[in-house]
């Protein structure tokens, strides 16, 4: 059986507060009575109701001093103001101040159940997003991002110190790195009422993205039949992400450091100013200190987008988050195909843990896929990994080479693959013995220390 709502009827006329006592206990609510409304915070603080229904006029404290009390104590409830006919215009301006309704005496007993249910359904609605968010928070939670105590603790510890913050985040990273993860983890861990909105910026030509973005009204441009709000405008209140955003424009991005700095922008071919209040996240694969000297990137953009950077190593440089990785999506897919698959052989696992992955956790995520769908026993095996794996040579120079990104950042990103491989080889053939391992390969024990530094390899 469903529990009664909670309901506190304020009103210094006791013949209506008997009546509307006896009503709304009949229609099968908990309903509490106050004739004096001064004693408004002590019941709303004992009682908690979840509607309140109060006379906007009382000779010692009005309907509108109740109101403010019980949004300051209990923003959730719902307060119906009780307004005689001459002081209608003050129950509207009771509503503008956050009042759910307002009833005019005399009202019918249908008009006050048709009222009261309504509060209930903005109550149960008000319920539904708080749990929503609540799981949304959870899901996004930074302890439950496998890496957060691994290879992304550092990338983790920063987004904790600037998480409350309203200033705008640029991430940096390959593709498939959890660029987006890690800016939904933001917004869901924020105060931020409005919703998280993302756009590829590579997804998209320059006009359409415009658009995207802006908005449009009607009869624009060919085919714009009907207005339409733009990604900015439905970010109002929360995050806007702008996924790789070294692909935009020079001319949209100027449209963008415009609507950045004024918060607001007028929609394509309209001429009304939306004015807006949200959060800018960015990510990008590129290089924008080199897009800018090259002219391709706005450097006053640049510095409004990137107040603080985050930057995502690469799943080579994770190494030690592959095995839980791995498990995850074993898991996960498993579950989804409906197979009893529990785990990897310790060769597959070394394949795994011996691969550049130049796709990062995405492309991780599509092997394990591959593999659950192929393997036939409940282990997956080296049989059930793609041939790319399975070849020897722990970097194949073919897996990191990227042409999408500047010569000189490929060369550091393969020399420090080959580090990492190298040093971990190293020590496991030496059982982390750091003197034995620096004077077998030539060098000091303080180039050896540095480099488990530089890629927080443990020894």
């Amino acid at each position: 059986m469903a529990e009664k709502r909670r309901i506190l009827v304020i009103d210094d006329e006791v013949d209506m507060l008997e009546t509307l006592g006896r009503l709304l206990g009949r229609l099968g609510y908990d309903c509490a009575t106050l004739t004096d409304p001064t004693k408004t915070v002590e019941v709303l603080t004992d009682l908690r109701p979840e509607i309140i229904l109060t006379d906007l006029v009382m000779p010692t404290l009005g309907g509108l001093e109740v109101l403010r009390m019980a949004r300051e104590i209990l923003p959730d409830t719902q307060v119906i103001i009780i307004t005689g006919f001459a002081t209608i215009e003050s129950a509207v301006s009771a509503i503008k101040e956050g009042a759910f309704d307002y009833l005019s005496k005399p009202f019918t007993v249908d008009q006050l159940e048709i009222t009261i249910k309504r509060a209930e359904e903005k109550l149960d609605l008000v319920a539904e997003n708080q749990s929503l968010r609540s799981q949304l928070k959870e899901k996004y939670d930074f302890s439950n991002i496998i890496g957060a105590n691994g290879g992304l603790r550092h990338v983790m510890d920063m987004v904790r110190k600037i998480i409350a913050s309203e200033i705008n985040i640029l991430i940096l990273g390959e593709s498939g790195s959890g660029k987006e993860l890690i800016a939904r983890g933001i917004h869901a861990n924020t105060s931020r009422k409005g919703p998280f909105v993302d756009i590829n910026c590579a997804s998209l030509p320059n006009n359409l993205l415009e658009s995207e973005l802006f908005g449009h009204e009607k009869g624009a441009f060919t085919g714009a039949h009907t207005g339409k709000a733009g990604l900015m405008e439905v970010a109002n209140g929360g995050t806007l992400f702008l996924d790789e955003i070294g692909e935009m424009s020079k001319e949209l991005q100027t449209k963008l450091l415009k609507a950045l700095e004024q918060r607001s922008f007028r929609r394509v071919g309209g001429t009304k100013e939306i004015h807006v209040d949200i959060r800018i996240l960015a990510a990008t694969n590129r290089d924008l200190e080199e897009a800018i000297i090259q002219g391709t990137f706005r450097e006053d953009l640049y510095y409004r987008l990137n107040v603080i950077s985050i930057h995502l190593p690469p799943l080579r440089e994770r190494v030690q988050d592959i095995p839980l990785l791995t498990v995850f999506f074993l898991r996960q897919f498993a579950e989804h195909v409906g197979k009893h698959l529990h785990s990897v052989t310790p060769d597959a696992m070394e394949l795994l843990q011996q691969y550049a992955w130049p796709g990062n956790v995405r492309e991780l995520k599509n092997v394990i896929e591959r593999a659950v769908v192929l393997c036939e026993t409940e282990t997956i095996t080296v049989a059930d990994l793609p041939e790319r794996l399975r070849k020897k040579g722990r970097y194949p120079l073919h897996t990191v080479l990227n042409p999408d990104i500047p010569f000189h950042q490929a060369k550091k990103e393969w020399i420090e693959s080959f580090e990492v491989a190298y040093i971990k080889k190293l020590l496991e053939r030496h059982n982390g013995n750091i003197s034995d391992a620096a004077k077998a390969c030539g060098v000091d024990r303080k180039t050896i220390h540095r480099l488990l530094g530089k890629h927080e390899i443990e020894a």
